[in-house]
């Protein structure tokens, strides 16, 4: 048996704890029963359960189940053991939620029963697939954002743990809210399409709910293995998260609402308006310590192309597929002046400055995208670096939002190219204005990386 999935079975299941979950579970819905007579009642109050334990205690659990390993100091010894990636993956996905499942089973047989008593059986054979694959990707989420914050900081101080379970907490409220939030819309009449159209086919919105879930499921346990891989010092490639970008494209484009002659500037603009905010996850979701980059130049420069494509930071894939994206709509859209020309009629409408076109709009896009890079880089290229990322945030706030608006409130709109891509009439300017800050982002970046040779210099000598 996998030894990681033992040992928490260990852990997590005694006999007491295996006969006490029926006998409280089954005096609620007894109680349930009793005291309404209803088999609708008792499968309402099973179903929420379910979702109660599945959704919350199991994202809490697949949290808990690495920070404990940190908290008691036996993490490092796991990364060292011979077990592979895969082993080490599901054995914690499922050997440290086993307990809540267990639990979370029992409430949805009780379902299951209730809804066979109402009558509604057949609807059991997708509803059930639903529930199960909607809690197994929220626990899948909450670990992964537990291996993220590893991968950050290598170890999970109390204040980080705390973060992780405070976002596995809202990894299963929004799990709770997607399941619950279709049944209460439609009580007040404007719930969600009995069938949704997806690239040409329609869907029942069970049948696509459950393809979605599945769909996404595989994803998450996909990334799950990568970054167990990661910890474990197995050398990962970043072409997976490219092909998930590319996935998370497609699945988009299949919403879409075009014909056949609409113009493909129009196909692909939400293409990229999916592709820029993946750059940004992938920009902050994985480590940017100097080290890194050292090695990656170190392989680059010797031509080892294997170990350099294993150093290469994920947001190298994104920000090419962002930019190419971006040239090819901007490119697409020179000759549409229809679509100009409601860009231009919403601009005077909000007293904003006409965008000077596509192209430099795009090219101003790409240089924004890549100071925001140095920004990043900067904060975590620093002799002590002190939470570079949410400094990075904060600093990313400040700039396109506080600085943005307040320009626009003063009336100085000549300073928007400053703070926004493409907020000007000419394009010289939309395209130097952020040229600037990247070259002043590069200077500093330089300047940081000199002074940590400096003190690599000066360290054997001491």
């Amino acid at each position: 048996m996998n030894p990681e999935l033992l040992r928490n079975l260990w852990l997590q299941v005694s006999p007491q704890r295996l006969i006490a979950a029926p006998i409280i579970l089954g005096a609620a819905f007894a109680l349930a029963g009793s005291a309404t007579d209803s088999w609708e009642i008792v499968g309402r109050v099973a179903a929420f359960g379910y979702f109660v334990i599945a959704y919350l205690w199991g994202a809490r659990r697949a949290v808990n189940v690495l920070a404990d390993e940190i908290a008691a100091g036996t993490w490092d010894g796991q990364r060292m053991s011979s077990i592979d990636p895969w082993t080490m993956a599901w054995g914690k996905l499922l050997g440290g939620t086993v307990y809540a499942w267990y639990c979370a089973l029992l409430c949805l047989a009780t379902y299951a029963a209730a809804e066979v008593e109402v009558g509604r059986g057949g609807a059991l054979i997708t509803n059930l697939p639903i529930k199960i694959t909607g809690a197994l990707l929220v626990q899948a989420g909450a670990l992964l954002l537990a291996l993220v914050l590893v991968g950050k900081g290598r170890r999970l101080s109390r204040r980080t743990v705390a973060f992780a379970q405070g976002g596995a907490l809202v990894v299963g409220l929004f799990g709770v809210s997607s399941v619950l939030l279709p049944s209460v819309t439609e009580r007040f009449g404007f719930g969600l399409a009995e069938r949704i159209t997806w690239f040409g086919v329609a869907f029942r919105s069970d049948d696509f709910a459950l393809l979605t879930q599945v769909l996404f499921l595989g994803w998450a346990i996909a990334a799950v293995y990568r970054l167990m891989a990661g910890e474990l010092q197995v050398r990962q490639r970043p072409w997976v998260w490219l092909s998930f970008s590319l996935f998370l494209i497609l699945y988009y484009q299949g919403f879409l609402l075009v014909g056949l002659n609409d113009p493909w500037s129009l196909r692909l603009l939400p293409a990229l308006v999916v592709a820029v905010p993946l750059y940004y996850v992938a920009l902050f979701a994985q480590s940017n310590d100097i080290i890194r980059y050292r090695w990656l130049l170190h392989h680059l420069g010797h031509g080892n192309w294997r170990n350099a494509q294993s150093l290469l930071p994920l947001w190298i894939p994104s920000l090419l597929l962002a930019a190419a994206l971006s040239i090819l709509v901007a490119v697409l859209a020179r000759d549409d002046m229809q679509s100009f020309a409601d860009v231009e009629r919403v601009a005077r409408l909000w007293s904003m400055p006409i965008p000077a076109g596509t192209l430099p709009t795009a090219i101003a896009l790409i240089l924004f995208m890549l100071r925001d890079l140095g920004i990043v880089l900067l904060l975590n290229f620093a002799k002590r670096p002190k939470a570079p990322d949410l400094a990075a945030v904060l600093y990313l706030i400040v700039l396109y939002g506080i600085c943005g608006g307040l320009a626009m409130a003063a009336g100085a709109t000549w300073l928007l190219p400053l703070f926004l891509p493409g907020a000007a009439r000419s394009g010289l300017l939309v395209v130097l204005a952020p040229l600037v800050q990247v070259i002043l982002a590069v200077i500093l970046l330089q300047r940081c990386w000199s002074a940590q040779d400096r003190t690599l210099e000066l360290r054997p000598a001491a």
